[in-house]
């Protein structure tokens, strides 16, 4: 993945593009998932959402809103019945989190897939950018089951062409100081940690899509000097 990053920022530089903070157009960015991060139990400031977007804030992307629609409870079921309220909001941008409330209730993987896949499609042919943040199994399932909810993140992001981050509380599982009372949820730091980790992804995406807006923005400005051009030359 490093390598990945370090390629697009070899082209942009070769390209001469200006930083992402110099495009105009609105960058929107939905999160989609469950009381990973929706925050749970926590202030508004201090949910995923909010921290996801102080970060960008903070590395010069004044240009960009983040939308919370993640809740508490949501499986994947949920957040297809819903998704229309997502494409609703016109994002750029998908931070899709969803699939470990199927995993407590032993929902069969192959239903996960199915309803992951279809909010998938559903983005992919509104041309929506998506970072798809997987769950690891809960520790009372198979091997087995772990396993395949495992390699089935990795296939739904290469079948829709999605940045992935396999698992969302790796850096703060079995930490204290990182998660709530029921030593699940993350806490204020939790969300941080998280955040931090899961950042560079966004990141990523957030300045393909500042390059993509700011090379049209260019070619619509070219185009609306040719013409005033040929115009002006039509006059005399």
């Amino acid at each position: 993945m490093k390598r990945i990053f370090t390629i697009f920022f070899v082209v942009l530089a070769l390209t001469g593009v200006s930083p992402a903070w110099a495009v105009q157009s609105t960058i929107r960015v939905v999160v989609y998932g469950d009381s990973l991060t929706s925050g749970y139990l926590l202030q508004p400031e201090q949910a995923f959402p909010a921290k996801l977007y102080r970060k960008l804030r903070e590395n010069g992307f004044t240009n960009v809103e983040v939308t919370n629609m993640s809740q508490p409870g949501e499986t994947t079921a949920g957040g297809l019945a819903r998704i229309s309220s997502v494409l609703e909001l016109h994002p750029d941008i998908v931070v899709l989190q969803l699939g470990y409330n199927d995993a407590i209730r032993g929902i069969r993987v192959e239903t996960i897939n199915s309803n992951l896949g279809s909010i998938m499609s559903q983005l992919t042919a509104n041309q929506i950018i998506m970072v798809l943040v997987g769950v690891r199994a809960p520790a009372s399932m198979s091997y087995e089951y772990a396993g395949q909810l495992e390699n089935m993140y990795r296939s739904l992001a290469n079948a829709n062409k999605a940045y992935l981050y396999p698992d969302a509380l790796d850096t703060i599982y079995g930490r204290q100081e990182m998660n709530l009372a029921d030593g699940f949820h993350p806490n204020a730091r939790g969300v941080e940690t998280m955040v931090e980790y899961i950042y560079p992804l966004v990141d990523a995406v957030v300045r393909w899509k500042a390059q993509t807006l700011q090379a049209q923005q260019q070619y619509e400005e070219q185009m609306q000097m040719q013409m005033q051009e040929r115009q002006s030359t039509e006059g005399r």
